[in-house]
């Protein structure tokens, strides 16, 4: 991987906020968002900023926002893959794949929906 990982999850452990997800599962997940990226593109991730990677994994666990925060995730961590995988195939209109896209609004419920049911 181009994406210089060892420095992110340096920075993701300085700033992880805790919830359902361990670190090391929060940080399997970028890792292979990242590798999805850069197997799509051809180029590493822009960088992300700390309260990106925060605001992130606090999102990671919930389809629904209503349901941050409790102690049960709606996203198994196995529902990643296959979600990441159908977000790269998906086309839309002026969009960089970069992982605040796929967190934003509601791309992960869609790709959730279209992946796991």
């Amino acid at each position: 991987m181009l994406f210089d990982f060892g420095k992110f999850a340096d920075i993701t452990a300085s700033v992880f906020p805790g919830g359902p997800y361990t670190l090391d599962e929060a940080l399997g997940v970028f890792r292979y968002y990242f590798e999805q990226y850069e197997a799509h593109t051809g180029r590493p991730h822009p960088p992300i900023c700390a309260s990106q990677i925060v605001r992130i994994i606090r999102d990671m666990p919930w389809i629904e926002q209503a349901d941050r925060g409790s102690a049960y995730a709606d996203i198994p961590l196995e529902s990643y893959p296959p979600m990441i995988d159908q977000h790269f195939q998906t086309r839309y209109r002026r969009c960089d794949y970069n992982i605040n896209h796929f967190f934003s609004g509601r791309i992960r419920e869609l790709r959730f929906y279209e992946t796991c049911y």
